[in-house]
């Protein structure tokens, strides 16, 4: 496109667009790019070009178009953004910097890449809503000339990008015809065969329907005319990819939805809407819970429209959406009409609305940081419809369908989430994962201390509770550790007659990579350290005590008061009895006495024999180790191992024996045998083990 048809086509649709700076902006853009090529052979400036004809067809201001014109010389060419601030002024050249920031991550693919992709384009978004609007003309013309890229992959790799991210986008602002667009040339790469036998059945299809088609549009008109209604009718073709996306949820076949006709019916007033309506359902018979009211409770990208179904003339099934003109503007062309009527309120109201959502997103990300799941939060959140529920002031709070009443109280305020005990859906009483409805009261009752959520987090919808929630479980996580990491550091240190104070332990930082105290102590409880580590570290010429002789030792004699002097006695086979355990002995005719758990089941076959049983008990003074037998079911992940005998050994425990044996795929069970002290020693190493994340279930073994 030459210079003089670019700036006529966008006074044209803008009248009021600079010329001079437009000139300007070419003559830099064609010098910088110079014999620059595209895929498809033409000259790389035709690009700039199209996406700035893009911007002028949606009427954005000048500062956009000219930015279009500039917006790859910076990644492209030997211009700087001073260049571009000198030559343009700072405007332009914050956008251009911004587009072109965007547009340096795109190069690498991956999920996670695609993750910091979309992150970072709502960051520069929330910052200038621009950026977002020229990135999705940028994506728009790469798209048209996809086809002239010959890497397979990276068609169907761009397109799918193009569809989970940009299409939702531009939809979510309220851009119709770029969505549908978007969309469409996505499905084109991605799903070609079944496109083109779409489009040939719709062929087939609209020609057998376009005489219905036309007599039921004049049909309207006549009975809105009739009752001196001023209107516009226009027919709604259905688009492939949406045609495909609704055979897929609905289940329907092409001939189900072949039968049901849109049509869309503008008006001057506000007033008329309601007016056509009532015209509409006195004539024909409307469908139950196939009316919604988006006028008066507009969706949050700023979209209004009454949307009904009837059955219409010749008892076909009609799909009409009744709007005003200007709703119509805005509906098809979003958040860029914003830049058509920024001097009215109401359509300043309905832009302020599109950029409440991106900030609601941006919080998230700065809360979270760099995570895919923000990313698929996110994507599901774009592609949900929407319901409205009111706070007990009366204050309405968009959500998507199917949320939760949590959803609603995160969406009021993260802390209201985060400390929801209970709620109230219309005055009753209900759990805090009841689906809403539309117009449903709901009042969130709040605990003092924050409250389990575990349990909640497949339940909720919205990106901002997910993310709240996961945030919280992790907060939670992380304070158990430090807590079992700092009884683990007191434990060891207590064993060697040593306090672990602040001082001392800071000793350790340098070693372990970590800047206070919390960190050390996380790195402890999550069993990436151990407390005999710190120790070494900090005293690191202190020799550990030699651990003293165990039970096993056949000189040692049975440690029990209560004995028969002449009346051999022993332990239960397999019973693991440590010191504290309560005990019982039990007279066996030619065996004399065996010690066993008051708790041992064996112990039942004496109950008609009270007079074998003994009363003993543990001697006071006992200076050598018992073996203690423990089950213990763990996550199958990289290093568990380690932190379990790391554990074993912090507080005090010798292993002497451990077999491994698979259950599943992802959980072991492991025997461990341990020297230990008494039941208070073994009950300590239990508990430790199970604050471990990688520990599922503890259990000792008592005969």
């Amino acid at each position: 496109m030459r210079q003089s048809q670019l700036v006529d086509r966008i006074l044209i649709n803008n009248p009021d667009i600079e010329r001079d700076i437009l000139n300007k902006a070419y003559v830099y853009g064609t010098k910088m790019h110079g014999r620059q090529l595209r895929a498809s052979g033409d000259p790389y400036f035709s690009h700039p070009i199209e996406v700035a004809g893009i911007l002028s067809d949606l009427k954005l201001d000048t500062t956009s178009v000219v930015c279009a014109l500039l917006h790859d010389t910076i990644e492209d060419t030997n211009a700087t953004i001073e260049d571009i601030e000198l030559n343009f002024g700072s405007e332009v050249a914050k956008l251009v910097d911004g587009v072109t920031k965007l547009t340096l991550l795109e190069e690498k693919p991956g999920s996670t890449k695609q993750a910091e992709n979309f992150r970072k384009l709502l960051l520069a978004s929330a910052s200038d809503i621009r950026i977002l609007l020229i990135k999705l003309a940028d994506r728009l013309h790469n798209m048209r000339t996809l086809h002239f890229i010959k890497d397979q992959k990276k068609r169907k790799r761009i397109s799918l990008e193009t569809l989970e991210i940009y299409a939702p986008l531009a939809g979510r602002i309220g851009m119709q015809e770029l969505k549908e667009e978007l969309e469409d040339l996505s499905f084109t790469f991605i799903e070609p065969k079944i496109r083109d036998i779409l489009i040939e059945r719709l062929k087939v299809s609209k020609k057998k329907k376009s005489k219905i088609v036309q007599s039921t549009k004049k049909e309207l008109y006549k009975v809105l005319k009739g009752n001196k209604i001023k209107c516009a009718i226009f027919g709604r073709e259905k688009k492939p990819y949406s045609i495909w996306k609704k055979l897929e949820i609905q289940h329907k076949s092409l001939e189900q939805l072949s039968d049901i006709f849109g049509f869309r019916v503008c008006v001057d007033k506000i007033s008329d809407c309601y007016i056509v309506l009532g015209i509409l359902h006195g004539e024909w018979q409307a469908i139950p819970g196939k009316f919604k009211d988006y006028i008066s409770t507009p969706k949050k990208n700023g979209y209004q429209s009454l949307h009904t179904t009837l059955i219409g003339p010749q008892n076909q099934r009609l799909e009409v959406q009744i709007r005003t003109h200007k709703m119509n503007e805005l509906a098809e062309r979003g958040l860029a009409a914003h830049w058509i009527y920024k001097d009215k309120d109401e359509i300043e109201n309905n832009y302020l609305s599109s950029i409440e959502w991106i900030n609601d997103l941006v919080d998230i990300l700065h809360r979270d940081g760099a995570t895919e799941e923000f990313l698929e939060n996110t994507k599901m959140e774009l592609f949900l419809d929407q319901i409205y529920a009111f706070t007990p002031k009366g204050t309405l709070v968009a959500l998507p369908k199917d949320a939760t009443a949590l959803d609603f109280a995160y969406a009021v305020h993260t802390d209201l989430g985060n400390f929801c005990s209970s709620v109230k859906v219309n005055g009753i009483d209900k759990p805090r994962r009841t689906v809403l409805q539309n117009g449903d009261d709901v009042e969130i009752l709040k605990s003092k201390t924050p409250v389990a959520l575990e349990s909640l987090q497949e339940f909720v919808k919205t990106g901002k509770a997910k993310s709240a929630i996961i945030r919280s479980i992790k907060e939670k996580k992380s304070h158990n550790q430090r807590l079992l990491g700092k009884a683990i550091i007191k434990s060891v240190f207590s064993s060697h007659r040593k306090k672990p104070t602040r001082d001392i332990l800071e000793r350790s930082f340098g070693p372990l990579n970590v800047n206070s105290l919390k960190e050390l102590y996380e790195l402890v409880g999550e069993g990436n350290s151990s407390g005999s580590q710190v120790y070494d570290l900090v005293f690191p010429n202190n020799k550990r005590k030699k651990r003293i002789r165990s039970y096993l030792d056949k000189n040692i004699s049975l440690p029990i008061q209560g004995l028969h002097r002449d009346m051999p006695a022993k332990f239960a086979e397999n019973s693991f009895l440590v010191p504290g355990d309560k005990i019982v002995g039990i007279v066996i005719p030619e065996n004399g006495m065996t010690i066993f758990s008051v708790d041992s089941k064996e112990i039942l076959k004496y109950e008609k024999s009270p007079e074998s049983w003994i009363k003993v008990e543990w001697k006071e003074e006992i200076d050598y180790t018992f073996i203690s037998r423990i089950k213990i079911t763990i996550i199958n992940e990289v290093g568990v191992l380690n932190s379990i005998t790391s554990t074993i050994a912090d507080f005090g425990g010798n292993i002497t024996n451990l077999i491994l044996n698979e259950r599943d795929n992802d959980f072991y069970n492991l025997i461990i045998d341990i020297n230990v002290n008494d039941s208070e020693h073994i009950t300590d190493i239990v508990k430790s083990l199970e604050g471990l994340p990688v520990v599922e279930d503890v259990k000792r073994f008592v005969g």
